[in-house]
Parts: C-alpha cells; structure tokens; sequence
C-alpha cells in the first residue's frame, strides 16, 4: 500500500458511503480537523459521528491525487497534502474547493493517524 493509495480508498469510501470502509482507514488515536464542524474531533466515535453527517447528506468528493504533495516522515510516515472539491446536494450541489493534508502511517492497518481540511478562501487562486 502507498500513502496515494489511502487517499484513494479514502475516495473511494466516502463518495460509496461507506461508513465502516472509511473509518476503518483512521488510527484509533487520530484526529480530524473537519471541513465542515468548527472543532477537532479526537476519537474514532467522533469521527465516525462526522462521516454519518456526510454520507446521510450525500456528499461527495472529487480528488486528484496525482496532484498531492508528499512529504516522507520515516520509512513508514507520510504527510500527503493537496486539494479536492465537495459537492453538498443539501446545498444546492454547490460546490467547495478545500485543502486536505493527511499524516498517513504505513506500519499500521489504520494508517490516518492526522487529517485536516480546510476551506480554501474565497479569493484565493488555486491556479498559481
């Protein structure tokens, strides 16, 4: 497996709504920083608790990972950073262009120890 690979099947999960799929990719000691929730989410039940919301709203993700950073941390550590867009259908299929960065540990079976997303600003540029 490779930190692209988790990213991927992260993907792959949340636009499947799949709840067990995606939460089974988080360490039992990781944290989120959610898009969408104004607060760091510290367990798997919290985190859990989030990914209902958005598999109960239907959103979804579009994610190039191709187009992500990736930083070796150990032999076995990754911090992979980059952009996706959510598409929220309970909000009229608008759509939200946010940075993700995600500390991914190879060693472990659930190897998102860390994951931040943020909006990206409204006047910002990506194309630079």
């Amino acid at each position: 497996m490779t930190p692209e690979n988790v990213i991927e099947k992260w993907a792959d999960y949340f636009n499947a709504g799949d709840l067990e799929g995606i939460t089974s990719l988080y360490h039992r000691d990781s944290t989120l920083l959610p898009t969408f929730l104004p607060k760091l989410l510290s367990s798997k039940e919290q985190i859990s608790g989030y990914f209902v919301a958005a598999i109960e709203g239907k959103a979804s993700i579009e994610v190039n990972v191709g187009q992500s950073i990736k930083k070796v941390i150990s032999e076995d550590a990754y911090l992979m950073t980059g952009s996706y867009v959510f598409c929220l259908p309970s909000k009229g299929e608008e759509k939200y262009e946010s940075w993700y960065s995600f500390l991914i540990d190879l060693s472990v079976d659930s190897p998102i120890r860390h994951h931040h997303s943020s909006r990206v600003p409204f006047d910002f540029d990506l194309s630079h």
